[in-house]
């Protein structure tokens, strides 16, 4: 039977990522949540919350993360691919590397904005 600061720490993940459409920083729940880290880190060493990273990532109720996007390209890994044939000698378009500057722009923006 869940104690009521797990409970209390569930509702505000759960309303976190129903309100945020992302997985709940653990520094939300510190700093705005209020909670205790050792409380925090019991529930995750328990298993009644899982942690996640990258576009998966944030505190998620156990069996609620989401499942990984897959092998979907990542900005990042494009933008290697880029460097990568360029340091083999290679062309690059100027339109493909302007494509990449829009997306990271936006994703920062898209940062800033929760």
């Amino acid at each position: 039977m869940a104690t009521n600061i797990e409970t209390q720490i569930l509702s505000f993940v759960r309303s976190y990522i129903e309100q945020n459409e992302r997985g709940c920083p653990k520094g939300v729940l510190l700093h705005v949540g209020g909670f205790k880290q050792k409380d925090i880190l019991a529930m995750l060493d328990a298993g009644t919350l899982e942690s996640g990273r990258g576009s998966e990532g944030g505190i998620f109720p156990k069996g609620e993360k989401p499942t990984p996007k897959g092998d979907a390209p990542t900005l990042k890994g494009e933008a290697m691919a880029l460097l990568r044939i360029i340091a083999e000698g290679g062309h690059v378009e100027r339109n493909d590397a302007a494509y990449l500057v829009r997306q990271y722009d936006a994703e920062c923006a898209a940062r800033r904005k929760s």
